[in-house]
């Protein structure tokens, strides 16, 4: 009973936006009840022949039909249709990604006969010998990275060694310079004498 009072109430809503029509109107009752005397004449309309004699043949077309009625009535009709332009959305917003997936297999497709060849199925396992490779090669890189380490230590003692030679040689002409100028002097002295 509850789906008929939410198809019922739908009804009104929908009378309420449309305006009543005019025969109901006149009759002074509203669509819901008008739809609730019309499912009285379902039962003898589906035979052809309406109470009042009349063949209405139409009727039974309608009848084929009712379940697409009976999905408009439905409440949750509406969110159906959101969901589907959703999916909508979705589809055409990933368009692009299914064509390209699309076209990539294709080519493995066509590619599938020659990556399933024999001389590919025969091909010598190597994996053995890039393992050691690799272990080969991590050697070398720490060996040579150990050597740079080296090589960078020996030359900021070089620089070390070398500043500490030229501080010397400075020291050692000063000292010249020194002795230089005494020996001047004692000349200059011994000449005045």
């Amino acid at each position: 009973m509850e789906s008929l009072d939410v198809i019922a109430k739908r009804i009104d809503q929908l009378s309420q936006c449309l305006g009543p029509a005019p025969a109901i109107e006149s009759q002074g009752e509203n669509l819901t009840d008008s739809v609730l005397s019309a499912a009285s004449f379902l039962p003898s309309a589906s035979t052809g022949h309406l109470e009042d004699g009349s063949d209405r043949s139409n009727i039974l077309d309608v009848f084929e039909r009712k379940e697409e009625l009976e999905s408009y009535l439905d409440p949750s009709y509406l969110e159906e249709k959101q969901d589907i332009r959703a999916k909508e959305i979705y589809i055409n917003t990933i368009a692009n990604d299914l064509a390209g997936t699309f076209e990539t297999l294709q080519k493995i497709k066509t590619l599938e006969p020659t990556l399933g060849a024999e001389y590919f199925r025969n091909l010598p396992d190597v994996s053995e010998q890039l393992k050691t490779m690799t272990a080969t090669t991590v050697e070398q890189r720490n060996a040579n990275e150990l050597l740079e380490e080296s090589l960078v230590i020996a030359m900021q003692r070089y620089s070390e060694i070398q500043a500490g030679i030229k501080g010397s040689l400075k020291a050692m002409t000063d000292r010249l310079d020194k002795l230089e100028e005494r020996l001047h002097e004692r000349k200059m002295e011994d000449k005045d004498v």
